[in-house]
């Protein structure tokens, strides 16, 4: 059992994309800095240590990251809702454009900044991150499919995060779940009220506190 919370990184991986592409003009290059920046308000501003407190979870990487996981998938439903347009007289029609495309960006930071953390927490044994890596990665797109078939139903996400968060325990205290489903569900409401032009410029995220829920 590892103690977590926050793992100090030498460089910033936004720092190291910067260098990489410049600040060139560019629609494309500027939404994905959005995309990296976005991710980066995760693991800066989300308050874990009340997370572990609160909802009983041990201090590990492994909570960081299903916590972190959440949020992620916040911010990727938000996006996604840009790309869907609405025809007179036909159903809402998703297509692919610059949401998706930042959608895939906070992904690709997210998977930066995991292989960084397990990185320093298992050494330099390149073998085992990739093996890690790998597995929160199919961890990762079972929860999204979870969580996303709980969007309209509060108890089908909260059957979601009982899965993800405490593993189906009967131990499970039922007022951490319905904490947990009430932030998601208040946190969504506020991710709305942004602006489209915000989400694509100038996105400013403010988490809301799991304490207050």
């Amino acid at each position: 059992m590892r103690e977590q919370g926050t793992v100090a990184l030498k460089e910033s991986y936004i720092k190291k994309f910067m260098n990489a592409v410049g600040w060139m003009d560019q629609d494309r290059t500027r939404l994905k800095l959005t995309g990296y920046f976005l991710y980066e308000c995760v693991p800066v501003k989300v308050a874990y240590n009340e997370w572990f407190e609160i909802l009983e979870l041990p201090d590990t990487f492994a909570s960081w990251f299903i916590i972190t996981e959440l949020h992620v998938w916040l911010l990727l439903v938000r996006y996604m809702a840009e790309d869907v347009t609405s025809l007179s007289g036909q159903k809402n029609k998703y297509v692919k454009g610059d949401g998706h495309f930042v959608r895939n960006c906070i992904i690709e930071a997210l998977w930066a900044d995991v292989a960084n953390r397990i990185k320093l927490l298992e050494g330099a044994n390149p073998a085992i991150a990739r093996k890690q890596v790998t597995e929160l990665s199919e961890q990762f797109q079972a929860a999204l499919v979870g969580y996303d078939e709980g969007l309209s139903d509060d108890k089908i996400l909260a059957a979601a995060i009982w899965r993800r968060f405490y593993s189906l325990s009967e131990d499970t205290k039922a007022e951490n779940i319905v904490k947990i489903v009430h932030f998601t569900r208040h946190q969504l409401s506020e991710l709305d009220k942004i602006s489209s032009e915000n989400l694509r410029w100038k996105p400013e995220v403010n988490w809301l506190n799991i304490m207050k829920h």
